[in-house]
């Protein structure tokens, strides 16, 4: 009889314990999963209807900070594009323009709400795109100045396409500096273009072949 009674009375705790431990789970997981919280996080600033002639040389800041809330799931599984700053360029022509930021400039997932902009505005800078042919110029890296030279290089032309301003004047565009674990007498790779300081949209084509020789 006293047995029993023991027990139960263990079995009667034990069942309390595992009731406080569930309970304990289903709060975590009521407060991790269905609460709300606020958090700032970085947006980009992705330009729109940019017209063709036109290239973007200056964009400040690129990202804009923005406090969002919203559940605690949603906010830990944003990703970076779920967040964006939008704004519509169509109407651009030459030169420097600001942009006032509004709710409706933020691209945000519909659980989540936006309490504030931490930046006011988005200063934009735009610039005649054109073409123009370079000359290439290679570039070795400078621990194999002394031991290789360039042999041939192809093409010797490339087209940039990029602003006016950082175009004009220019009639030449280096390599990135040549370098690789050389052996041979003779080696053969490739190399992409260095644009330096100018505002570039595309060269063509974006890689030179090059030939060095053992001195």
């Amino acid at each position: 009889m006293i047995l029993g009674r023991l027990k139960e009375a263990i079995l009667k705790d034990a069942k309390l314990k595992i009731l406080s431990f569930i309970l304990a789970v289903m709060l975590w997981f009521a407060i991790s999963y269905m609460g709300e919280s606020k958090v700032v996080v970085p947006a980009k600033v992705v330009p729109k209807g940019l017209r063709k002639d036109l290239i973007i040389t200056k964009i400040a800041p690129e990202e804009v900070p923005i406090l969002i809330k919203g559940p605690a799931s949603i906010l830990k599984s944003l990703k970076n594009k779920d967040i964006q700053v939008l704004l519509d360029m169509s109407q651009l022509r030459e030169g420097g323009h600001i942009y006032y930021l509004k709710r409706e400039n933020i691209l945000v997932p519909k659980e989540i709400k936006i309490e504030e902009i931490k930046s006011d505005y988005v200063a934009v800078e735009t610039d005649r795109l054109i073409e123009k042919r370079l000359k290439v110029v290679v570039k070795l890296d400078r621990k194999w100045r002394g031991l290789y030279t360039v042999k041939t290089w192809e093409p010797l032309y490339v087209t940039v396409e990029g602003s006016r301003a950082s175009l004009q004047g220019k009639d030449s565009i280096e390599t990135f500096p040549v370098d690789d674990d050389f052996m041979a007498e003779e080696e053969r790779v490739e190399v992409g273009l260095d644009g330096g300081n100018m505002a570039i949209k595309r060269i063509v084509p974006d890689k030179i072949r090059v030939t060095l020789r053992r001195r």
